[in-house]
């Protein structure tokens, strides 16, 4: 819980619109953690448009801070390539 609060404090020196897509979940997450809240419906999707490595490290935080628990993911969808969700034009 201290880690927690400790990376909270630290990603809050960065402005919010200039902070990795990574950063700004986990500082999501932390938030979700100390409101009590559970992890929105789409979570699957944020994850698989992060970078493989960003990833791994948003679900690492999320397995352990307790707000992800079920199965686990596979290699193949670790380390699946990042996904464009723009809306089309």
């Amino acid at each position: 819980m201290i880690a927690i609060l400790i990376l909270s404090s630290a990603l809050a020196t960065v402005p919010a619109g200039q902070e990795p897509a990574r950063d700004a979940l986990i500082r999501e997450a932390t938030e979700w953690l100390l409101n009590g809240e559970d992890l929105p419906r789409d979570l699957d999707e944020r994850l698989m448009r992060l970078p493989p490595s960003d990833r791994i490290e948003a679900l690492v935080f999320l397995r352990r801070s307790g707000m992800l628990i079920g199965p686990a993911w596979s290699a193949e969808r670790l380390l699946a390539p990042a996904k464009n969700m723009e809306t089309p034009k």
